[in-house]
């Protein structure tokens, strides 16, 4: 067993992270700490521009991926309409938004799929004095295995009735984005937090 000394690598503020966080902010400097096995490390990390008025009560983390989902089996109950549009839509290198704090898998679900339908345009930005990271739960491999839910639940929303997929995911490495949030939601985004 490796016991670590969990302060900020950089300004020795002591860090008290939960035991599921794996990025915590600094609440001194405000610095980004991975926490991995090997120790601790600062972790990049973009902020994206608010497009809402609206005040900024915290920063969600969310891995983003960029890459292509490639269908090779689409099976449905409702006949094919809806194959052709799936493979045009997924044709494109596509950016992937996987929500990284603690949710149920369910509202990471739908968070994720919208934001992977709708593609929206973010702006990154300097990050912003102080700018509190809510901590990151989600390990970019699990994210990875979340992107296979987000898929499942696009298909399975087209209107012809999907009875199997298969398909394989081809995404590059993640970056961590922090998104806006205030008291109504993603201000980024428009979204509510559901």
């Amino acid at each position: 067993m490796k016991l670590l000394a969990l302060r900020c690598p950089e300004c020795g503020n002591s860090l008290t992270p939960e035991n599921d966080d794996i990025v915590v902010t600094c609440a001194r400097c405000f610095t980004a700490v991975q926490i991995g096995d090997e120790g601790l490390s600062q972790m990049a990390v973009f902020y994206i521009r608010s497009k809402s008025r609206e005040s900024v009560t915290r920063w969600l983390p969310s891995w983003v991926f960029r890459g292509t989902v490639q269908i090779s089996q689409r099976e449905t109950q409702g006949g094919g309409s809806q194959e052709q549009e799936a493979l045009r839509f997924w044709s494109q290198p596509r950016a992937f938004y996987v929500p990284a704090w603690e949710m149920s898998v369910q509202t990471a679900q739908e968070i994720g799929s919208g934001l992977v339908v709708r593609q929206p345009a973010v702006t990154r930005m300097a990050q912003p004095p102080p700018a509190a990271l809510t901590p990151v739960t989600l390990a970019p491999a699990d994210a990875v295995k979340m992107l296979e839910f987000i898929v499942l639940a696009i298909e399975a929303d087209r209107s012809d009735w999907l009875k199997s997929i298969n398909f394989q995911l081809d995404m590059g490495e993640p970056e961590l984005l922090a998104f806006p949030a205030g008291d109504a939601g993603l201000l980024a985004l428009g979204l509510s937090l559901i």
